[in-house]
């Protein structure tokens, strides 16, 4: 697919559009296809075939999972609680972040996808007051396996969680079309194994990994928590 370049429908817009075009390392472009919009509701994913899209930190995007309570897979394998760091290496649109900050913990999300980070941080700056004080939400636009290589050891993270995007997701296994949208423009992580790996030798108490349900783990995990289409793979220090 053609790169994705950041566009604006209001010219009151076009300074910013262009700082965010150059912070981001994106093309500038009005007539693209694929592109960034930014209006006065924020920025949007537009991207063919698919209604534009946003990411969303605000509390009626993430409360409804927040209520499911601690039984939910997510939950369970993570733990997430008030001083618990957590690192989301791979953070998509946020919406596991959301979550995990939700049951109080300090969530760092990672995401190296220049088009993703620039969602994500519009999302972080559209909260609404309530996701303001109840989500302790932070974002760096980094590529996470070099950004954990380089991590030293008195800032490593309690959990450490990765939803990796799956060679073999199909379309017709993706419900969501913002998850088809994420596939279509990042692909597959090549890197998993490297990333559990190094993930390992830089958390204080466990890796999680999201992965299908039916297909094999690309490392042996210590335990799993099952779930109907997903599971939760963990993976210990050392």
């Amino acid at each position: 697919m053609n790169l994705v370049a950041v566009a604006c429908e209001d010219p009151e817009l076009a300074a910013q559009a262009k700082t965010l075009a150059e912070r981001f390392g994106l093309p500038l472009n009005n007539q693209a296809s694929d592109r960034l919009l930014l209006n006065t509701h924020g920025l949007h994913l537009c991207l063919s075939p698919f209604l534009p899209m946003q990411a969303s930190f605000h509390r009626e995007d993430w409360q409804k999972r927040r209520a499911e309570g601690k039984k939910q897979g997510l939950v369970r394998a993570c733990k997430p609680a008030p001083g618990l760091r957590i690192i989301d290496a791979t953070a998509g649109w946020g919406r596991d972040a959301a979550v995990l900050a939700s049951f109080g913990a300090e969530v760092l999300m990672l995401e190296r996808n220049p088009v993703m980070a620039a969602l994500l941080e519009d999302a972080l700056n559209r909260r609404d007051e309530a996701s303001k004080k109840a989500l302790h939400l932070s974002l760096l636009h980094t590529d996470a396996l070099s950004w954990l290589q380089s991590l030293p050891a008195d800032a490593y993270p309690d959990v450490i969680y990765l939803d990796p995007m799956h060679p073999t997701r199909q379309k017709s296994a993706l419900v969501k079309k913002d998850l088809q949208a994420l596939q279509q423009m990042i692909g597959a992580n090549d890197d998993v194994l490297q990333l559990i790996q190094v993930a390992q030798q830089r958390v204080l108490k466990k890796v999680v990994v999201k992965w299908p349900q039916n297909t094999t783990a690309v490392l042996k995990p210590c335990s799993s928590i099952e779930g109907k289409t997903v599971r939760f793979d963990l993976y210990f220090p050392g």
